[in-house]
């Protein structure tokens, strides 16, 4: 029941990424053909990019949380998009918040749901953190490592048994180096 459950989730997740994409696509189509015309300017290009308002900054919001609460979908495109559009500070904080928002969602349903994938509690970065003298650090920093799935993190911190108060700072401390890192790369 609990696979057939979480495959019905991420399957959910994905058909959500794929109308917020679509948005963004109808969003961002002029911006694209700008592109692909050899005549347009780069200015014309940047000027174009950076002219989306507050409805697509919580478009793109919304897409890095799903992005992030789906299991092996990489945000970091959809980071570099995000600071492009706004830039290295506002993009930053939109980047911030989505991946947060994603983590949460993702440790809300494991909890509530019990949706604990119990071969996880082998994983290496599961029992590195769970052994560790501080684990709430080793959490935020398993959060500022991209190559570790987000996905084994949450796992991680829901086997701590941390408070409220303790996850979202793990969570939002360790996703402000990445969502910067995407921010400025745009």
């Amino acid at each position: 029941m609990q696979k057939k459950l979480r495959a019905i989730l991420i399957i959910v997740g994905v058909l959500c990424i794929l109308l917020i994409g679509y948005r963004l696509f109808l969003e961002y189509k002029p911006d694209i053909q700008l592109f692909l015309n050899p005549k347009a300017s780069r200015k014309e290009l940047m000027t174009s990019i950076r002219s989306h308002g507050i409805s697509v900054a919580i478009i793109l919001l919304l897409m890095t949380g799903f992005m992030c609460a789906v299991p092996g979908i990489p945000t970091s495109v959809i980071g570099v998009v995000v600071g492009l559009s706004y830039g290295p500070i506002i993009g930053t904080l939109i980047n911030v918040l989505g991946n947060a928002s994603g983590n949460i969602l993702s440790i809300l349903l494991m909890k509530h749901l019990k949706l604990l994938d119990q071969s996880k509690k082998s994983n290496r970065w599961v029992k590195a953190i769970r052994e560790m003298k501080h684990p709430k650090i080793g959490a935020m920093v398993g959060y500022m490592i991209p190559l570790i799935p987000s996905s084994v993190i949450n796992f991680a911190v829901i086997t701590l048994n941390l408070k409220t108060r303790e996850i979202l700072l793990s969570i939002f401390l360790g996703v402000i180096p990445s969502s910067l890192l995407y921010a400025c790369g745009g």
